[in-house]
C-alpha cells in the first residue's frame, strides 16, 4: 500500500509550528504509514487519528486516488 500524502492547510500550519524534533516525529508517522500501512491508527468518525509521538493527526483516507489527506494536528491527551 502506498498513498500519496496531501497536507491540509492547518496541519502544515501546526505542522511548522512545532518544534523540529516534534515535526519530524509526526512527518515520519506519516509517510511511514503512507509507504508501509504501519502506524497506530484509530477510526473517529469520519476520519482517522494517526498517533504520531507526543500528538494526533486527523486524516482522510481516500482508496479509490490512493490519498490520504492530513486535516489537522494536536497534542494528544490520553492514551487508551
Amino acid at each position: 500500500m502506498r498513498l500519496q500524502i496531501a497536507w491540509g492547510y492547518p496541519a502544515l500550519t501546526t505542522l511548522y509550528a512545532l518544534s523540529p524534533h516534534e515535526a519530524a516525529a509526526v512527518d515520519r508517522a506519516v509517510i511511514h504509514f503512507a509507504e508501509r500501512g504501519e502506524g497506530r491508527l484509530t477510526r473517529v468518525g469520519p476520519y482517522f487519528r494517526l498517533e504520531a509521538g507526543a500528538h494526533d493527526a486527523v486524516v482522510v483516507i481516500d482508496r479509490e486516488t490512493w490519498r490520504m489527506t492530513v486535516l489537522r494536528i494536536y497534542r494528544a491527551r490520553y492514551r487508551t
